[in-house]
């Protein structure tokens, strides 16, 4: 049976090279750029009773490196991955939750994992080394 992948990143680039890289896996993927998208599919998936096997979670959902653009997720004007996390878990208690972003020593990675995502990966861990934790996982 097919597997379930969300993938959520506001880059368009990142979807492609995860996608690319867990391509061994019979999966059918979903992608969301933002967090409000990434709530929307993931409820979508759910009425379709799609579960997602699992979610790939970035922090940064902005669209932007700018400190402004970070700021507002850190305020909570804007729905970062840990708020979209939240959400998906409202709604899907055992939803696995997995961060793959460039913040995961900091803080912000630390709040992914006390709301209850499964893992949360460094980018320095590769995409080889990440397809081969999504794999053990799955």
């Amino acid at each position: 049976m097919k597997k379930i992948i969300l993938i959520v990143d506001d880059e368009k680039e990142m979807h492609e090279l995860i996608e690319e890289y867990l391509s061994s896996i019979d999966a059918e993927f979903y992608h969301a750029y933002n967090g409000r998208e990434a709530v929307k599919i993931y409820e979508k998936l759910l009425n379709q009773n799609k579960r997602p096997d699992i979610v790939i979670m970035d922090l940064n959902l902005s669209g932007s490196m700018a400190m402004s653009e970070l700021m507002k997720q850190f305020k909570g004007e804007d729905i970062d991955g840990v708020e979209a996390s939240k959400e998906i878990m409202k709604m899907d208690a055992s939803a696995t939750i997995v961060g793959f972003t460039a913040y995961a020593h900091l803080e912000w990675g630390k709040r992914l994992r006390e709301i209850g995502a499964k893992a949360v990966f460094g980018r320095e861990i590769g995409f080889d080394g990440f397809a081969e934790k999504v794999a053990s996982m799955l």
